[in-house]
């Protein structure tokens, strides 16, 4: 961290002790319209250090302060990762779902670690299905994790990248379900040694 970096947050650190809730609700606001205001010009540099102190400010946020915040990054094409990770892993899906479901920036490490796990909930995966684009790491989760209904998701979805070997698992798995079958094979990316597969399923 920058020594200046360092030095602004111990001072934040020492004000918001005895700063009173209006007052840490009203400079979060600001700081936060501040980001939104130039977020697509800001270096990495820049990005992290508003990233501290947004997550600095958000501690002690209230639940509507909370799903403010989460709705206001979440429609911005950048934002500060780790803050968006701390929101996306908030047990309240108001505050949650607007960053699992729209926000760009929210790094896929971040979204991995919260829905690859035996417990995950339904309503979890639906959200991160319902983003406008996945990548390959992100979708293969969702397709080892999900029901069918988030498969679907998944494979409707053009901008979603799949990899071959969730093709593979999807396509071991129609068990005669001609609109899956059809599904997938109108992706353009389907491997083409497993249209074969599709094919046939469809030709019966």
């Amino acid at each position: 961290m920058m020594p200046a970096a360092q030095t602004l947050l111990s001072e934040l650190e020492t004000t918001l002790v005895e700063a009173p809730a209006t007052w840490r609700r009203g400079v979060l606001r600001r700081i936060v319209d501040l980001f939104a205001a130039g977020a697509a010009g800001y270096t990495d540099e820049q990005i992290a250090l508003f990233d501290l102190v947004i997550g600095r400010l958000a501690k002690n946020a209230d639940r509507s302060q909370l799903a403010e915040l989460s709705n206001k990054l979440s429609s911005l094409d950048n934002g500060p990762p780790e803050v968006l990770s701390d929101l996306a892993g908030h047990a309240d899906p108001v505050i949650a779902g607007p960053v699992l479901e729209k926000a760009k920036a929210l790094p896929d490490d971040a979204i991995i670690a919260l829905i690859d796990n035996d417990r995950v909930d339904p309503k979890l995966l639906s959200k991160v299905a319902s983003r406008l684009e996945l990548s390959a790491a992100v979708s293969d989760v969702l397709i080892n994790r999900g029901d069918r209904a988030i498969e679907r998701k998944v494979i409707d979805n053009p901008d979603a990248r799949i990899s071959e070997k969730a093709f593979a698992k999807l396509v071991i798995e129609i068990n005669g379900d001609k609109q899956l079958a059809a599904a997938i094979a109108a992706r353009r990316d389907v491997p083409e040694d497993l249209r074969a597969w599709l094919a046939k399923v469809l030709g019966q």
